[in-house]
């Protein structure tokens, strides 16, 4: 994100420095006159489109999260309204759903400085949410399944924290700087569903989703000074509402008593977006402020999503596996003032984004005399960036299990363990290492 628009202003108060401390704030108040230049250096290259590498979907429900984030074939509940909403046509009873979800994210990051040698730093978050409330109601039909359904999911998450410490070689009186980020808010999907069965061994189904969202983004900069009191901090601040539209159809089809297999297709997404950017410059030794602040209309086109699922049933024992495609060469943003510099997100997409096939493996086994099933998985979701930005590539583990209370209600757990790592586009220099654990816990009631 960017600034458009802008409306600079200065407010200047009165200042008794020294003369060194004169030509410090000189050189660090240019520094603030064009900010994107600032943050254009190579350790911030990767944190670009961190809207695109960290919102991606990422699960919603604790029993396909346990299995792999597996949910095409598997998921017969209300969140099908998400994964595969063919799958709401094997749901016979009224169902309540609900979940919530826990992040904890540790960074660490690492510049290698030939005359300071290896700087490390790192930053954690946790965070909980509500992730999911859904109901599904079946319609009575003289023959086969007709069922509709209503629910609001978190399906992206803009949750991130980064730390960095900076060489500074160009400013004598400096040796580094230290950059804090904090990233919070998603988008919550708001989905009105159906499905029915075409024949004995087909349904299909359709959800349409209101995408509504927040994103808050904050950026820390610190000068240090050889003196303390001599320090600058340049705080730059994003604020972003998002209102959006999209759909999600799927079928589902019984290939025999043993294996089912389904596809799901998610139409692009078309987001409207208003922005307020604003950033504030201070300095330790003086009463100087500087400050500038933009605000910009835009939209958002985010690609298709395909989707194919295959699951096999096994007496007690059932496995899955899922594929997802998505090429996010094709997101795209418009702008309402069409006098706009060139702009570092169009350059961006064009130079470095790319199409992507997760990966995602599961299986359970149930315990019926206790009511207990037990679940496994792994998925590898890669980032869709160009491979020179990448170290490792998104893989996580996944266990998990669920209880049957009274026959009417089930509880259901999830782990997920995993992360990934960045680098600068010249490997050896700057890494950053993304450790991500989650906690899903999912709540159902059926009638």
């Amino acid at each position: 994100m960017t600034q458009f628009n802008s409306i600079s202003r200065q407010r200047q108060k009165p200042i008794k420095i020294s003369a060194t401390a004169c030509v410090v704030a000189g050189i660090f108040v240019l520094l603030a006159l064009c900010p994107r230049t600032v943050s254009a250096q190579a350790f911030d290259t990767v944190s670009l489109f961190q809207e695109t590498i960290n919102s991606d979907f990422f699960g919603v429900d604790a029993r396909a999260m346990s299995m792999g984030n597996t949910g095409i074939v598997t998921a017969r509940d209300g969140s099908a309204l998400i994964y595969n909403p063919a799958n709401l046509a094997r749901v016979r009873r009224i169902e309540a759903r609900g979940g919530f979800s826990h992040l904890r994210l540790q960074e660490d990051s690492r510049i290698i400085d030939p005359g300071l040698g290896t700087l490390d730093d790192g930053r954690d978050m946790n965070k909980t949410r509500i992730n999911a409330a859904s109901i599904v109601l079946p319609i009575p039909t003289y023959r086969g399944s007709m069922v509709v359904a209503f629910g609001v999911h978190r399906m992206n998450s803009y949750d991130r924290a980064f730390a960095v410490t900076i060489p500074e070689p160009n400013f004598p009186s400096v040796n580094t700087s230290e950059g804090r980020e904090i990233e919070k808010g998603g988008l919550w999907k708001w989905s009105a569903g159906g499905a029915m069965d075409l024949s004995p061994r087909i349904s299909a189904g359709l959800s349409l989703h209101l995408i509504t969202g927040h994103d808050e983004y904050g950026w820390t900069r610190v000068y240090m000074h050889n003196d303390p009191q001599q320090s600058i901090t340049l705080n730059d601040g994003i604020d972003v509402d998002y209102l959006g539209v999209g759909a999600t159809a799927g079928l589902a089809y019984q290939v025999s008593p043993v294996v089912s297999a389904g596809v799901m297709v998610e139409t692009p997404s078309y987001i409207e977006a208003n922005e307020h950017y604003e950033s504030v410059l201070d300095t330790a030794f003086s009463r100087y402020e500087w400050y500038d602040e933009s605000y910009s209309d835009y939209s958002i086109h985010r690609p298709f999503m395909f989707g194919f699922g295959l699951a096999g049933q096994f007496d007690r024992f059932m496995i899955a596996g899922d594929l997802r495609y998505k090429n996010w060469s094709q997101l795209s943003f418009n702008y309402t003032d069409n006098y706009l510099p060139d702009n570092r997100e169009d350059q961006f997409i064009e130079d470095n984004l790319k199409e992507v096939v997760s990966v995602h493996l599961g299986g359970e086994m149930l315990f019926p005399e206790q009511g207990v099933t037990v679940r496994a998985g792994y998925f590898l979701d890669p980032l869709p960036i160009d491979s020179r930005y990448i170290e490792s590539q998104r893989k996580y583990f996944t266990v998990g299990g669920g209880f049957l209370i009274d026959r009417v209600m089930t509880v259901d757990l999830a782990y997920v363990d995993g992360g990934y790592k960045l680098r600068d586009a010249t490997p050896g220099t700057y890494f950053a290492d993304y450790k991500v654990r989650r906690l899903f816990l999912t709540f159902a009631y059926r009638i």
